[in-house]
């Protein structure tokens, strides 16, 4: 993982999420790149008839403020002895992230606390981004301060996409000093979670499997309550499909988890 992403930008979130590129980095001896979108809403308006007009003024004042925001966070950078560089994209914000993370071994981005899904940021874009994208998202609560790897969880149930999350977080399992495998009641049929704790082994990784019945709790509730007790500082899982993820992800388990866990989720599809 030499290749760290991190979504940037004015907003609450960027400072945790900077944080946890940097702690990334740092860890992996990797190059940090900030991305920074430069999307039309900017600059441009749009009438009742379909017309879009450039407003100069607003976008010169756009412009300061980046330059502003960069000259900040390059002085910061300065001082942390690690690689770095600027991507700016031209375009809507998930396009831009799209673009950039063509070449990326992780994008960090922002959930938002309240799920609001406001245009720009939060799981909405994540969910457009890890959708699209072969590269992992890692999506990092506001508020988050430091990326620790002690401890890993990884939520798992033979899927495609667990299978996928679990591969794309291999440097940062490696990194780990504890990892376990959470399943919620029964196995799948086929790539049970015994296959998963057998694959990290052949990379070097030892990793314990827990098998929680789900009782009378949902789905969601029970693997909440294994990652309390257990207290990761960070969990691996997998993303659905498009339209599943819209209507299931962020409207269901991983919804849920992402909503209250509290601490950085690393997602692919």
């Amino acid at each position: 993982m030499k290749s760290i992403q991190v979504h940037a930008g004015s907003d609450g979130g960027f400072e945790s999420r900077l944080q946890i590129a940097l702690d990334l980095t740092r860890r992996f001896n990797g190059h940090l790149t900030l991305v920074l979108p430069r999307p039309p809403q900017d600059y441009v308006a749009f009438d009742m008839f379909g017309g879009a007009h450039f407003i100069a003024d607003v976008f010169d004042a756009a412009e300061k403020e980046r330059d502003r925001m960069r000259s900040r966070i390059d002085e910061k950078l300065k001082v942390e002895g690690l690689p770095w560089d600027w991507q700016v994209f031209d375009g809507p914000t998930v396009d831009a992230l799209l673009n950039a993370a063509r070449l990326g071994d992780v994008m960090v981005m922002s959930l938002d606390v309240t799920g609001t899904g406001a245009p720009g940021h939060g799981r909405a874009l994540v969910s457009d981004v890890v959708t699209a994208s072969r590269t992992p998202v890692l999506a990092v609560p506001v508020g988050c301060k430091s990326l620790s790897f002690d401890r890993a969880m990884i939520a798992y149930d033979g899927g495609f996409e667990a299978a996928n999350a679990l591969r794309a977080a291999l440097p940062m399992l490696s990194a780990s000093a504890a990892i376990r495998i959470t399943e919620v009641d029964a196995a799948p049929d086929e790539f049970p979670v015994t296959d998963a704790a057998t694959y990290l082994s052949r990379h070097d990784i030892c990793a314990e499997i827990a098998v929680a019945a789900k009782g009378d709790t949902s789905v969601e509730e029970r693997l909440l309550a294994e990652a309390r007790a257990w207290r990761p500082d960070f969990l691996v899982m997998g993303a659905y499909g498009h339209g599943r993820w819209r209507e299931t992800l962020f409207g269901g388990v991983t919804r849920f988890l992402l909503g209250e866990i509290g601490v950085p989720v690393l997602l692919a599809h």
